[in-house]
Parts: structure tokens; sequence; C-alpha cells
């Protein structure tokens, strides 16, 4: 039937999740089982986890949380909290297929999170950029923000030298 199918992503998604993971980023990206459960957990009744299907086959996902600057989770974190009044929509991970690139399933799952932002009253999104991906963010409006705080640089290290934060008002 060829259909593609966006839902929401559940614990059983998790090695779906692992394994477009291991094809679309290098070694230094990868996250544990755990740390994308944590995510998962944390933002459980908030729709803002998505899996894409084709055919029952992973094609993509999105993993974003409602955070604070301050509450923003490193690379790989064993645990993540959820604050009492999140200030942006973190969209902590993307990834697609490479054979399913030209299906525009990021413009798809970014959109999808937009409009969960805007649901959860979140003004602004935010992401760190990885593997060269600025320009592409860039294009979807996200720039790197004037100020950052202390515990914020701290937290972008942890996904390497090259990691930008990039934040969007919604």
């Amino acid at each position: 039937m060829n259909r593609v199918h966006l839902h929401a992503m559940t614990p059983a998604d998790l090695d779906a999740v692992l394994a477009l993971q291991q094809r679309c980023y290098g070694v230094d990206f990868l996250e544990r089982r755990e740390a994308f459960a944590v995510k998962l957990a944390v933002t459980e009744g908030l729709d803002c986890c998505w899996m894409v299907r084709r055919d029952g086959a992973p094609l993509a996902y999105a993993v974003s949380l409602p955070v604070c600057e301050a509450t923003l989770p490193a690379l790989d974190a064993p645990r993540c909290e959820r604050p009492p009044k999140p200030t942006l929509l973190y969209l902590h991970d993307m990834a697609v297929a490479p054979e399913a690139r030209s299906l525009g399933l990021a413009a798809r799952l970014l959109e999808r999170l937009r409009e969960r932002a805007r649901a959860l009253g979140l003004a602004r999104m935010g992401l760190v950029a990885v593997q060269g991906s600025v320009p592409c963010w860039q294009r979807q409006g996200f720039a790197e923000p004037a100020v950052m705080s202390e515990s914020l640089v701290a937290k972008l290290a942890s996904f390497g030298d090259q990691a930008r934060f990039l934040t969007c008002d919604q």
C-alpha cells in the first residue's frame, strides 16, 4: 500500500528509534535507550514525540520536550525533568532515514511540533544543531540567541565543539 503514517511515539517504538539513530548520526551523537525512554516518559500525555512509518517500517522520528533553558537535557542524559513553567519546546532529536529524505517528513514533523508548541502555550522552540545542520535549521527560521547562560553553554558542550543552540519564535 506504501502509506506513510505519523503517530505519537510509544515505548514500543524505541527499538526503531535506536535503529534510525544509528543510520542517521555519527557515533558521537548516539544515545542509549534509557535516554530516550526518560524523555518519552517525561512527555507522557503531551504528544511531543512522534514516529513515522510506512507499511510498518520506521522512516523518521522526532523527540521534543517542554523545557526551560536551565532544564535542557544534555546529550544522552540519564534523567530529565518537566519544569512547572516551561519556556520553549525543545526539539531534542529528529532523524529521517536516508531513503525517505525526499518525502518531506522532516517538514511534516517540524510543523507538527510547531503546532504542539502553540498548543502548549510556548512562544519559542529550540534545538541543538549538530553535524553541520545549522544552515538547514536557519532556513526553517532558527537562529543563535545573542546571549546564553553558563549552564546552557555547559550542556551544549556535551554535543561537541561544532554544536550550536538555535531558537525560533512561534
